[in-house]
C-alpha cells in the first residue's frame, strides 16, 4: 500500500490502510465463498502483507487477514509490533528486513564495508 523504493513521496490524499485493507477483506470474503462451495476444503492461502505501519499490521490482525509480517524496518520502525506476531492461538511469520536511510537517501547509501556484519547488527 505504500512504496518503499527511492524518491516515492507517500499520496496524502489515500492512507496504506485504505489501499490495502479493503483488498484483504474482499479476498478473504471470496475466498470464503468459494471454500464453503468445496466440500473438505481446509486449505487457506498463505498471505503476507509489507508494512511497517502498526496499525494497518493490528487491523490485519485483528480480522484475522495475513499470515506473515514482511517488514522492511526489521520492526524498528514501531517495535509495538512484535507484540502483535502472537495472537492467542496463532504465530505470525515474519520477514525482517534492512534498510538504510529513507526513500529519499537510501540510493545513497549503498556502500558497505562489511555487508554481513552491518546487515546482522541492523
Amino acid at each position: 500500500g505504500e512504496s518503499s523504493g527511492p524518491f516515492v513521496i507517500p499520496n496524502p490524499k489515500i492512507s496504506e490502510r485504505d489501499l490495502v485493507v479493503p483488498v484483504l477483506q474482499l479476498f478473504q470474503k471470496e475466498w470464503n465463498d468459494i471454500k464453503n462451495k468445496i466440500v473438505k476444503c481446509d486449505a487457506k492461502p498463505i498471505i503476507s502483507i509489507d508494512t511497517i505501519n502498526y496499525n494497518v499490521f493490528k487491523e490485519c490482525v485483528d480480522n484475522d487477514l495475513v499470515d506473515i509480517l514482511n517488514d522492511i524496518s526489521a520492526c524498528t520502525n514501531n517495535p509495538e509490533i512484535i507484540k502483535l506476531l502472537k495472537k492467542k492461538n496463532k504465530f505470525y511469520s515474519v520477514v525482517l528486513m534492512h534498510k538504510r536511510g529513507n526513500p529519499h537517501t537510501m540510493d545513497k547509501l549503498t556502500n558497505y564495508d562489511n555487508l554481513v556484519y552491518d546487515i546482522k547488527n541492523y
